[in-house]
């Protein structure tokens, strides 16, 4: 089947979003849907005036294209500038403030929508914004200068995910003056926790915009999921709206997580088209997850029934039916799509944020809004930590008196010192520690709490014996692979190296999707092992890292580090020159280790100081030096 023409075009894309919206949400609902309505009745008058076309909207977010970008900034400017004069009036019940992002660039035409990095980036500059704030792109900034009035302020080059751009705060007001501060890490310290970090999953993600429906996508690490179109049973035009609607509201929910893949536009209509059986989907076309729904109506009630399928097993691991007036559809969209999120993490991810004796503990806001602050968490970021925190603040409101969530408070504070939202680090280690021992005495086999108490234990705390004693512990109580994955640094660091590799294929075989860390930690506790068993056979070993190679993984250095430790195993076992090879390819890469090798090495290595000389004395074999 011949594969059809993409429309491509330049366009000046305007995103604009709410700032704060789930916490308005939570205080007032139905005021905060009332002001978002007449904010985004002042937006479309103005996308109107200034020529805009908006082409995709989340419901507390807008996207807009524009033929000027002079145009974009002039009707940003007034946007900013109406809602300010609008949050002054004392009339005013819920005070909404928006953030604003422009870029311009190549985006795909799909139907009436826009997709691409032209498009992925204007939202990148809209969450670097300031409240009441207007980010824009160099080529935008370039565009409008000597055009315009405003002054901006040069923020730098910024990295946000795969993106990287160099942008401009445009001033309102002098207060809006600022330094963009990058995100304190210390790359030794965040490798040392590397499996803390599986504990707090969170699924950024984003939309594929190339046609897949030849052959299996490139899924790298991800979980794939198929979102059909939400089937009608009769003909009605405005349950086609409806129905759009929930089918948007859904793709919006899920888009947001990186390890979560969901498939374009272009590839459902072609499953569909081709009746594409649910085996093919899943042997041909690499969906692992197939979620489906009906719509029915009678008068002005409806009935929304979605399930959720797991491909490979063959069976429906969730389903549920939501009953509604058609006057109620932004609720039950956030309804619906709470409940399917509720549902993708712990069985589609294997993940979940307590286990099944403790989900029973929170109310379902408490215990969604906890999935959220995991999310939030995975950005990595100073205000990721943040979004955690104030979703903590919430969940205490609501449960004042629940003792799990102290654990999140213990987590948040280790994340604050990770992450650079506090210098405090003996005041936040000492605080964590008596929070996880707090809920340990409540609960001594509650997995997270064991998890963070033996790390604390074994990496900041000197008391590494201690740890060591809740290894079995933590093996025994659960199926949670973030909770087996510190389990097995633990039997490694602990000198059970056969068990640790044991834990490890265990989490490989069941949750083969699992987190990139994962894969990293279970090749470097191949090649530990290995030398500290003295063993000569690599061949597992060789297999498990060419296979994660062949995946090509876009994580900047992951690649040339499967290819180090390949060269490192050629080097052990006499091939010379096959461990050239692999050391010089991973030089022609993006971010290749050259001659030197800094302190920013794993710090897993520092776990086995043996084998981390050794592991460096065949290196330098290869010209490898230390700083």
């Amino acid at each position: 089947m011949a594969k059809q023409n993409i429309d491509r075009k330049i366009a000046v894309i305007f995103a604009t979003d709410v700032v704060g919206y789930s916490k308005h949400m939570e205080s007032d609902e139905s005021e905060t849907i009332h002001n978002l309505r007449e904010c985004e009745s002042i937006l479309t008058k103005l996308f109107s005036k200034y020529d805009g076309r908006m082409f995709n909207t989340g419901g507390d977010s807008f996207l807009a294209e524009f033929q000027s970008a002079v145009s974009a900034v002039e009707c940003a400017v007034e946007f900013q500038s109406s809602i300010e004069k609008r949050n002054s009036s004392e009339t005013t019940s819920v005070k909404l403030q928006f953030r604003v992002g422009i870029n311009s660039g190549d985006v795909v035409k799909e139907k009436d929508n826009l997709l691409g990095d032209g498009v992925n980036i204007a939202s990148r500059l809209e969450a670097l914004s300031q409240p009441n704030g207007i980010t824009v792109s160099k080529v935008i900034y370039d565009y409008v200068k000597g055009k315009t009035g405003y002054e901006f302020n040069d923020i730098g080059i910024q990295k946000i995910k795969k993106n990287e751009f160099h942008a401009f705060d445009l001033i309102l007001n002098v207060s809006q003056k600022r330094k963009i501060r990058k995100p304190y890490l210390n790359l030794k310290f965040v490798s040392t926790v590397s499996f803390f970090l599986l504990l707090l999953i969170g699924f950024f993600g984003y939309f594929s915009f190339q046609n897949k429906s030849n052959v299996i996508p490139s899924l790298e690490n991800r979980i794939s999921l198929l979102i059909l179109p939400v089937e009608i049973k009769t003909e009605n035009k405005d349950l086609e709206v409806l129905a759009s609607g929930l089918n948007d509201q859904l793709s919006i929910t899920l888009g947001v997580y990186d390890e979560l893949y969901l498939f374009d536009t272009t590839s459902v209509e072609y499953f569909i088209e081709n009746k594409i059986s649910n085996n093919d989907l899943y042997q041909k076309q690499g969906v692992n997850y197939l979620l489906a729904g009906n719509l029915q109506s009678i008068a002005d009630k409806s009935r929304v029934t979605l399930k959720l399928e797991d491909l490979k097993k063959n069976v429906v691991i969730w389903n549920k039916s939501f009953d509604f007036r058609n006057d109620e559809i932004f609720e039950v969209q956030d309804e619906i799509s709470d409940a399917v999120l509720s549902e993708i993490i712990p069985n589609v991810m294997s993940l979940s944020v307590g286990n099944e004796s403790t989900k029973n503990e929170f109310s379902p806001k408490v215990y969604l809004n906890r999935l959220k602050a995991r999310v939030s968490f995975e950005k990595h970021t100073p205000e990721g930590i943040q979004e955690f925190a104030e979703l903590l603040k919430v969940n205490r409101r609501l449960e004042p008196s629940n003792p799990y969530l102290d654990m999140d408070e213990a987590w948040m504070l280790m994340g604050e010192i990770w992450f650079g939202v506090s210098q405090e680090y003996e005041k936040n280690v000492k605080k964590a520690y008596e929070l996880t021992l707090k809920v340990l005495s409540l609960d001594p086999d509650y997995p997270y709490a064991l998890s963070l108490a033996q790390l604390l234990e074994r990496k900041f705390l000197g008391m590494k014996e201690k740890a060591c004693s809740r290894l079995d512990k933590m093996v025994n109580i659960t199926n949670d692979p973030s909770i087996l994955s510190s389990a097995g640094s633990l039997a490694r660091d602990c000198g059970n190296f056969e068990q640790s590799l044991v834990i490890f294929k265990n989490i490989e075989d069941k949750a083969p999707h699992f987190r990139l860390w994962f894969k990293k930690d279970y090749a470097w506790t191949f090649l530990i092992s290995q030398y500290m068993e003295k063993i000569d056979n690599f061949d597992e070993a060789k297999f498990f890292i060419n296979n994660q190679l062949d995946k090509q993984f876009k994580e900047d250095g992951i690649n040339e580090m499967w290819l180090i430790m390949l060269a490192y195993i050629a080097s052990v076992e006499g091939d010379t020159d096959k461990a050239k090879y692999y050391f010089n390819e991973q030089t022609k890469m993006t971010n290749p280790i050259n001659v030197i090798w800094s302190n920013k090495y794993p710090d897993i290595l520092d776990e086995n100081p043996a084998f981390r000389d050794s592991f460096f004395s065949e290196l330098e074999k290869l010209g490898l030096k230390l700083k």
